[in-house]
């Protein structure tokens, strides 16, 4: 027969528990430490799971979302509350016996259930024990009196039932739809990875069950030798500190950049708590400047990776870490030596690897920034007069040669200071020689002003999509319409301007400097 507990402890909990609805919560956090309970059940009596599990401990979650009756409710079957835990279990900040895991600090579960709700009924089920027990938390009467214990309600139950219901009613935020529901799935995804890659956890929220994809790597030869063998560009890394403890996991690089989903997730015992990337948006992967350099760097859209921080302190609320001294500038050193190691150095293939992404996507964006250009350099200019000396017969050099094995992207017709401007964008990757060309066919009113993307200078400096192509194209275009008005006006050799302008960017201005 169970040891029967006709009440629970809650002292500190009277003002603690005031003061849990005006903590720095967010749903998605809140709904989290739920999960977090449920997860480390399982985890520590998976053994006793299994027996009666066909060999298997399973694990189901359910989180149900009722907006319109204002109610969450949480369920699972894992092991339950054991008779020895309840009183803890209950009372605010009380750590458990074992605190190797989630469950850690004693204090998650109670924070945030009273930060959602002013009433929150717990019902578990012990498995081995044949008693089922219901604890209900009404905060503020709670509160108002004061009360140091909370009654237990018990009745019979079969030794191997086994489960845990959160109910949680009298809401203190809105029960989440639409956009912030998305994000509690996104967020609860991201954090608990590693435990839904295990086919035996399976957390549903709102009728839907949550999975995560590990990311497409980048597979391409070295930058320095382009024609050499393709690599896959993602390796294990180790930092050892010099306190003796070990952070350690992988990196590697995006297939295509992606500064939202691009950064590290550091992990403290299986769990994300710190970098969750684009889960809530409100979350960005893990990015040390020491290590992903400032802004929209090529190293911010395509490293990625995880990191096993599980020898390093974390906060009470499991959202960072706690460093000693300058432990966590000795960790980025050594980590950004890690990543640049040969045979895969990750920070220099970041920073020098190009490729010409193509599709649906990369030609809308081109269009917009074609669009906005041509509407930009529409505006009326001020008028100047024509130097004295630039009077002169139109030039008179050679168009240039006719583009072959290019691939458009935009080509469009514009008016634009007078003239039919037609503003092409292309891929070319066969013309190293010519970043813009101007050109007027004969008995064509229409300009046609081409820049070419795949060029050494725009794939340095307007990449797409992790850089901005706009200024570029504006550039162009200004130097285009230079040499039109130029022509325009008579001035002596105008096309000299922009044949020089594509010969010096044969040579290394149009290329960034190997860092």
């Amino acid at each position: 027969m169970s040891q029967l507990v006709d009440k629970v402890e809650v002292r500190p909990g009277v003002g603690m528990l005031a003061l849990f609805p005006s903590m720095n919560y967010k749903a998605w956090y809140a709904i989290g430490e739920f999960v977090d309970n449920s997860l480390q059940s399982w985890r520590a009596n998976q053994g006793r799971l299994a027996e009666v599990g066909g060999g298997t401990a399973r694990l189901n979650i359910d989180i149900e979302i009722d907006r319109s009756g204002g109610r969450i409710t949480v369920t699972d079957n894992a092991a339950g509350i054991y008779t020895e835990d309840i009183d803890r279990a209950f009372t605010p900040a009380a750590p458990p016996a074992d605190s190797s895991g989630l469950s850690q600090f004693g204090i998650g579960m109670k924070s945030a259930a009273a930060w959602y709700a002013k009433h929150f009924v717990v019902t578990t089920t012990a498995l081995g024990e044949d008693v089922r027990r219901e604890v209900t938390f009404d905060i503020p009467r709670i509160v108002e009196e004061k009360s140091d214990h909370i009654a237990v309600t018990t009745t019979s139950a079969r030794p191997e039932e086994h489960g845990t219901t959160l109910v949680l009613t009298e809401l203190n935020h809105p029960a989440p739809t639409g956009r912030t529901l998305g994000k509690i799935r996104d967020y609860l995804s991201s954090i608990y990875r590693h435990f839904i890659a295990d086919t035996r956890v399976e957390i549903v929220v709102a009728g839907k069950r949550l999975s995560h994809s590990t990311p497409d790597f980048l597979v391409a030869p070295r930058w320095s030798t382009p024609d050499g063998d393709a690599e896959t560009w993602r390796k294990d890394v180790a930092v050892y500190l010099d306190s003796g403890r070990t952070v350690s996991g992988w990196a590697g690089l995006l297939a295509k950049g992606d500064t939202a989903g691009a950064g590290f997730a550091l992990l403290y015992r299986d769990k994300v708590v710190q970098g969750a990337g684009g889960a809530a948006r409100d979350s960005d992967g893990y990015k040390p400047v020491k290590v992903f350099g400032r802004g929209n760097s090529f190293e911010s859209q395509r490293l990625v990776g995880e990191l096993d921080v599980s020898q390093i302190e974390v906060t009470h609320t499991k959202d960072s870490l706690i460093w000693h001294d300058d432990e966590e500038e000795e960790f980025l050193e050594k980590l950004g030596q890690e990543l640049e190691s040969e045979p895969l150095p990750l920070l220099k293939m970041a920073r020098n690897h190009r490729t010409t992404e193509r599709g649906r996507t990369i030609q809308t964006t081109v269009r917009d920034i074609v669009e906005q250009v041509a509407q930009a350099v529409a505006q009326p200019i001020p008028e100047v007069e024509d130097p004295p000396d630039e009077a002169a017969a139109l030039n008179a050099l050679p168009a240039s040669p006719p583009i072959e094995e290019s691939v458009v992207l935009d080509d469009t017709e514009w008016d634009v200071l007078g003239e039919r401007l037609t503003i092409s964008v292309i891929d070319n990757p066969a013309d190293s020689t010519h970043w813009i060309r101007v050109r007027q066919e004969d008995g064509v009113a229409a300009w046609t002003v081409t820049v070419n993307r795949a060029h050494s200078f725009t794939q340095s400096f307007a990449y797409l999509p992790g850089m901005d192509l706009e200024p570029v194209l504006r550039l162009a275009v200004a130097i285009a319409l230079a040499q039109i008005k130029a022509e325009r006006s008579g001035a002596r050799e105008p096309r000299f301007i922009i044949a020089e302008l594509n010969r010096v960017l044969t040579g290394p201005l149009a290329k960034k400097a190997a860092l």
